[in-house]
């Protein structure tokens, strides 16, 4: 059997907290022992009752401005003093989940990446200040895997070494739990005669919720006969609901805020859409594929969900779209079973 470490900062809501426990309940823990490593308590999602589950103490605030190398000599962290094949920074994007990564004693060390760097950094003030003290750290990792080939690509304009591996893994999706949670009682009550559209993130800048309010009021010149639900919560939410407001289309959107089980309330919906300036991989996408949506993205981020089709002009999809009759189901039955192979190759140590 092997022996598996992984590092993620917390299991609060998010996009990498949800992939980090799907993989767990997807993973082989017959052929691998997972001892998970987490710097907070508070977790809003529920793990497999198979997992070691290590809590240890988070460094402070102040170690986010002093460069990665020299955090490598000074922090230390209670890992526990065993072999690992495999030791994962599945975080990414903070300087303790790199260090525990790198100071267990294990042969291949990889970092996950999540989003597209390059871009992310010219978006993000504080996206860029953090990458100037964690840069280093990518030097000190043997493998790197991305969510999909898009943030791969990006990531090798910044960071390509020869000598290194590199994978794309894209995020599990656990339809056997969004079939599970689609039949439980939803109070939302939808008018069934409107299109009802659906959006699901965090309310922030990388997702462009701005930029999708704004087309909302466009549509609003060639049809009324639509409804828009936005699933999430983040620092851009009191922003985006004066937005609405401003642009005198509130009647139009309802905002839900965090639910734990949103499949419940995508069940309801008709088409899901997707605004992001950019993404990782986008899960979301998958997981309203798999109940049955209809999906509108922008043609930028098809580079991220290459099985997608996206469009140059949202406006005109959104004005010519009808309702399909019924929604079926899909399983992502061969999407999930190539994740698991390619994971397989990583954490069996054998060349891709």
């Amino acid at each position: 059997m092997k022996n598996v470490a992984i590092f993620t900062d917390n299991l609060h809501v998010g996009g990498i907290q949800k992939s980090i426990v799907n993989l767990l309940r997807n993973i082989d823990h017959k052929k691998y022992n997972i001892d998970l490593y987490l710097f907070d308590r508070d977790n809003f999602y529920e793990l497999p009752p198979n997992i070691n589950v290590i809590y240890l103490k988070k460094p402070t605030s102040f170690h986010k401005f002093i460069f990665f190398n020299i955090n490598k000599k000074i922090l230390k962290l209670n890992i526990l003093e065993k072999h690992y094949d495999v030791a994962i920074d599945f975080d990414s994007y903070q300087m303790h989940t790199a260090l525990g990564a790198l100071k267990a004693n294990a042969k291949i060390t990889a970092i996950w990446i999540h989003n597209d760097i390059p871009i992310k950094l010219k978006e993000e003030k504080k996206y860029q200040i953090l990458h100037f003290f964690f840069k280093r750290k990518y030097q000190y990792f043997n493998t790197f895997c991305a969510v999909s080939k898009g943030a791969l690509d990006s990531f090798k304009t910044l960071y390509y070494d020869s000598n290194k591996k590199y994978f794309v893994i894209p995020n599990y999706i656990d339809t056997n739990e969004i079939k599970e949670k689609m039949e439980e009682d939803c109070e939302l009550v939808v008018d069934s005669s409107k299109i009802n559209i659906v959006t699901v993130g965090r309310l922030c800048h990388q997702k462009g919720i701005d930029i999708m309010l704004n087309n909302i009021k466009k549509l609003t010149d060639y049809r009324n006969d639509f409804h828009l639900y936005l699933i999430g919560d983040g620092p851009l939410r009191k922003s985006l609901e004066e937005q609405a407001e401003n642009l005198e289309i509130k009647d139009f959107i309802t905002f839900l805020g965090n639910q734990k089980n949103p499949f419940k309330y995508l069940k309801k919906m008709d088409l899901f859409y997707l605004s992001s300036r950019y993404e990782g991989q986008g899960m979301v996408i998958l997981e309203a594929l798999a109940i049955g949506l209809d999906i509108i993205i922008p043609e930028h981020l098809e580079k991220y969900c290459p099985n997608t089709k996206g469009t140059n002009d949202i406006i005109a999809n959104l004005k010519e779209y009808k309702k399909k009759e019924k929604k079926q189901f899909n399983d992502l039955k061969e999407y999930n079973c190539e994740i698991t192979n390619k994971l397989e190759i990583l954490l069996d140590g054998n060349p891709e």
